[in-house]
């Protein structure tokens, strides 16, 4: 789910006052009209609709796939108002850094402040343990203005999903802190005349910096402000123009029919910011520069603008409260069942009455009042206490006796992290045991997984060591390609990704085939991403590692990854290799830990049976094609298969001697691994080698 965020941008005129820090400069051309009025019903109305569309779509009501670009309507409309009214007291000759950042601070902070302790002191009561420490990370980046930053980081494989971070929202405020904090300085630095074309030069450069990453790190373009800057600039410039370009009726009507058009629509392949959120700012800034009338907004749009008047308190209020939805439900599918819908549906009607009061009662009060020395003192003492808020509140509620839900979750990634690979295989010193490992396992993370549990069953053994080779999301079959239409260019399951899983995989064959010492390949691989042909769409793929042109139905792909299958054994079988393949565990439609963890701490939780167990109602959609895959598999090579040990009367656990076996709804845990390995039905010949 893509995270969101809404501008905060405060009223457009500027209130000069105390000491100033001035430039000798004079106008030599009309003060842009960006500040003339301290409220515009046209932008309070495109902010109202702006909220809205980030609500229905946050609700996931279906036809909505695009509402996520309400946020760049915001970004916009922030770079017009705050440029507009340093601009301004800049020509007057009356701007102050001190001012300036006063009233952002009473603009921002009261509402912040009370969400942030509202959130943190019913945290321990709302989330899982894993959740809490990130939620502790996420406040002291919404403190320190870099909440933008810590999302990034949390956005890996194996962190947590966006929607359970009640904080989300969040890295807006972050990349808009910092906005406002270079804009000044280079506004003020910059001789008038000057001032366009730098912040001109400086949109192009962040567009082409949003650009390079999309097809890089496409998380790091949504987050970081280098490449999103642009969206803010290109309103700047607006406001920078010292007057209003004369634009066609047509247009402004046809700009208006975007904002009501575009976020309806996707762009599948392209991640955000792409081609949309450049037409839908495009829209904005053509809006927002012509000023409407002097006249009461008409009667159809009022809605809007009472919307837009508590867009932020709507916004602080109703992240949290979808997000304790979301934490709620542990169910894992793809499409939102109705129970989940009106959930959530609820959370939006709760968050209308609670934006309602944090707008009349803090942030209208706090922009009005928060004055002086005394504000000063307040706000540092409110920073302090929140930052150790987090700390104290998880100590209020604790988890059964020996049960530290946080450790038994965390990534199991083998041996390290650094074991799942970005390169062509290269062995590394990290990501072995024993000096000369006679086992390797190979795979993606369901490969991973295994490390654990086989490491130490060798170890118990005396038998000599192991090697892993391994890489998220990429399976051990050189000649088919996990692939994703509709992925981003530089995202998993893209052209060029594909590639670089050939490349690995077609390295660890030629290491093999250069050490002998090796005696066992354990292969393995969720295998759903090369057999669910509803969310994949894989490909044979060339020597080259390109992907063939010819879909393949799913007779078809089947039997592709059966040959492909049979071609590796039989090559490593020549190598004098022995071969085994470790099939998936029972995969759960639901998080198997977070069901496990809110049940013992009797939490409120949707989504799950009642004790946790996997059953037939509640197994991922994907199991019936890989088990039907595994049963023709069982005839090219051993298939090790954990259901013996967990299945029974079609329901399998999800605990055994005290062991919380998985750490999500697939993956098994670093102490599940230990527990399950050594019980595997292993081939008597393995045994000896």
């Amino acid at each position: 789910m893509r995270a969101v965020w809404l501008s905060t941008a405060g009223p457009a005129v500027a209130q000069a006052a105390g000491p100033t820090m001035r430039r000798d400069m004079t106008p030599s051309h009309p003060v842009s009209l960006a500040t003339a009025e301290p409220l515009r019903w046209d932008i309070q109305a495109l902010r109202g609709l702006a909220v809205a569309w980030v609500l229905l779509h946050h609700a996931q009501l279906p036809g909505i796939a695009g509402g996520y670009l309400g946020v760049d309507v915001f970004f916009v409309i922030s770079g017009y108002l705050i440029t507009g009214l340093v601009q301004r007291a800049l020509l007057a000759r009356r701007f102050s850094f001190r001012d300036f950042y006063a009233r952002r601070a009473r603009r921002l902070l009261p509402a912040a402040y009370v969400t942030l302790a509202l959130t943190l002191l019913a945290s321990p009561w709302l989330l899982n343990a894993r959740e809490q420490l990130d939620l502790a990370a996420q406040a002291r980046g919404a403190l320190l203005f870099a909440s933008n930053w810590v999302l990034w980081q949390q956005s890996g494989y194996f962190q947590g999903a966006a929607e359970l971070k009640p904080l989300l929202h969040f890295w807006s405020l972050s990349l808009e802190e910092q906005y406002y904090l270079l804009l000044p300085a280079l506004l003020w630095l910059s001789p008038p005349r000057w001032r366009r074309l730098v912040v001109g030069l400086l949109c192009l450069a962040s567009l082409a910096l949003c650009v390079r990453w999309l097809t890089r790190d496409a998380n790091l373009a949504f987050y970081a402000l280098p490449s999103r800057a642009w969206e803010l600039g290109l309103g700047s410039l607006v406001a920078l123009h010292p007057r209003p370009w004369p634009v066609p009726a047509a247009l402004r009507t046809g700009s208006a029919i975007a904002l009501l058009v575009l976020p309806l629509l996707d762009l599948p392949g392209w991640p955000h910011p792409g081609p949309l959120a450049l037409c839908v700012c495009l829209a904005t800034a053509l809006l927002v520069q012509h000023p409407a009338g002097p006249e009461a907004a008409p009667r159809g749009l009022r809605p809007l603008v009472w919307l837009g008047d508590r867009s932020y308190s709507l916004y602080l209020v109703h992240w949290p409260l979808m997000a304790a939805v979301h934490n709620a439900w542990v169910g894992t599918g793809k499409e939102s069942p109705p129970e989940l819908t009106a959930w959530r549906l609820a959370a939006l009607g709760a968050a209308l009455p609670l934006a309602w009061l944090l707008h009349r009662f803090v942030e209208l009060p706090g922009k009005a009042r928060l004055r002086g020395r005394p504000a000063w003192v307040a706000l540092v003492l409110g920073s302090l206490s929140l930052a150790l808020l987090p700390g104290l509140s998880q100590r209020w509620v604790q988890a059964p006796e020996g049960h530290d839900f946080a450790r038994l979750t965390r990534p199991n990634y083998g041996f390290s992290a650094l074991c799942d690979a970005e390169r062509p295989y290269a062995p590394r010193p990290e990501c072995q045991q024993g000096a000369q490992p006679r086992w390797m396992v190979w795979g993606d993370s369901y490969a991973m997984h295994l490390v654990p549990g086989l490491a130490h069953h060798l170890e118990a053994q005396g038998a000599p060591g192991l090697i892993q080779a391994t890489k998220s999301s990429c399976g051990p079959f050189p000649g088919l390609g996990p692939y994703k239409p509709e992925a981003a260019p530089g995202a998993t399951f893209a052209p060029r990704w594909v590639a670089q899983c050939h490349a690995f995989n077609a390295a660890v064959l030629e290491w093999l085939a250069g050490h002998p010492e090796v005696r066992t390949v354990l292969l393995s691989s969720l295998l759903t991403q090369y057999l669910d042909r509803r969310q994949y769409s894989p490909r044979r793929l060339t020597p080259q590692g390109l992907l063939s042109e010819q879909p393949l139905d799913e007779a078809g792909l089947h039997q592709a990854l059966l040959d492909d299958l049979r071609r590796t054994v039989q090559r490593l079988r020549a190598m004098g290799r022995q071969v085994m393949l470790v099939a998936p565990p029972p995969r759960a439609g639901f998080n198997v830990p977070a069901c496990l963890e809110r049940r013992a701490l009797g939490r409120w939780t949707l989504g799950a049976t009642l004790d946790c167990r996997i059953d037939g109602a509640h197994r991922d959609a994907s199991d019936e094609a890989v088990q039907s895959w595994l049963q023709q598999a069982g005839a090219v090579l051993p298939v090790l298969r954990f259901e013996p040990l967990l299945c029974r009367d079609g329901r399998c656990d999800v605990m055994r001697g005290g062991v919380m076996l998985y750490r999500d709804q697939g993956h098994l845990s670093e102490a599940g691994s230990v527990w399950l390995l050594p019980r595997l039905a292993w081939p008597a010949a393995s045994a000896a080698q």
